[in-house]
């Protein structure tokens, strides 16, 4: 199957059609082939920046004990070697692990075919941050002109959870970072994007990372300030609204138990966890951000909801 057959001409379906029917022959054992680890270089397309350092150990134990179950998917590169085009962690985790190769899939594809497939796949886990996700989204509607109603039948969310991520963008880069880092939520990041004032953005984002501010409690200042053109001061906020015992204890920094856990918990669950307390009372956040986030999370724990 030549890649120059299939192009953006016959739209992202036709293109990714053909690559999704080549993936389903993995069951052929014929088909996959052991690759030097060393002679596949990472993906420049990969959305995904931020690796849990536990949940890559995890995946590393696994693969030590009992191989690499999935294959990569790889091109060939026309001055040899391969590119990775889906499977970032089985390749660092089988790194992690000293093996000097893993079983790959090796297809013949453009520069847009893989593009394609490596953000669609990634987009289609749990486990990129907000900020990712929508870098991921946008870069699809660029590289090929996808209207949002488009997007979200490609990437299996529903429209308003794509919007409400791209929205995500239009916020400034500090506060991006912070949601990249886990600092903060996408829902602190909408929240700030509520504020039009740049000055008060930035105060409200110091307010939510110093004093360890909930959603609800932002959005309540968010809310304050559209009314008042000011955010409240601590005169002007009920005592319910921010408790010194929840401030006080979101502030303190976690144990390296603890961090392991939270990192654990989020890679297990495919979702932003947050762990908060110390080893003897504490609180473990679930949180998820649309419909299909909710429904995942609920397959992973074996619950079924109604």
């Amino acid at each position: 199957m030549a890649a120059g057959n299939r192009g953006l001409g016959r739209g992202l379906d036709a293109l990714l059609g053909g690559v999704r029917e080549d993936e389903q022959k993995t069951s052929d054992a014929s088909d996959v082939r052991m690759i030097a680890v060393g002679d596949i270089k990472p993906n420049p397309y990969q959305p995904r920046r931020e690796f849990s350092q536990a949940g890559l150990e995890d995946l590393c134990a696994s693969i030590t004990a009992r191989g690499v179950l999935q294959p990569v998917l790889v091109r060939s590169l026309d001055h040899g070697g391969f590119e990775l085009v889906a499977g970032e962690r089985r390749l660092r985790a089988t790194k992690l692990a000293g093996l000097a190769a893993i079983p790959a899939l090796v297809r013949e594809m453009t520069d847009q075919e893989s593009l394609a497939i490596a953000l669609i796949e990634n987009l289609q886990r749990e486990d990129l941050n907000a900020i990712e996700e929508a870098q991921g989204y946008h870069q699809l509607q660029q590289e090929f002109g996808l209207s949002q109603d488009e997007l979200a039948r490609q990437v299996g969310k529903s429209r308003s959870a794509v919007a409400n991520a791209l929205r995500l963008l239009h916020l400034p880069q500090a506060v991006q970072l912070s949601i990249q880092q886990g600092a903060i939520s996408a829902g602190h990041g909408r929240a700030i994007m509520s504020v039009t004032d740049e000055a008060v953005q930035a105060e409200l984002h110091r307010r939510i990372e110093e004093n360890g501010l909930t959603v609800r409690q932002a959005e309540s200042q968010a809310a304050f300030w559209k009314q008042n053109e000011r955010l409240p001061g601590a005169a002007d906020l009920e005592p319910a609204a921010a408790p010194s015992g929840a401030t006080k204890q979101s502030t303190e920094p976690l144990s390296p138990e603890l961090e392991s856990l939270q990192a654990t918990l989020s890679e297990l669950l495919g979702v932003k966890v947050q762990v908060s307390g110390s080893s003897e009372k504490g609180k473990v956040t679930i949180r998820y951000t649309n419909a299909d986030g909710l429904r995942s999370l609920a397959e992973r724990l074996g619950v079924e909801l109604a």
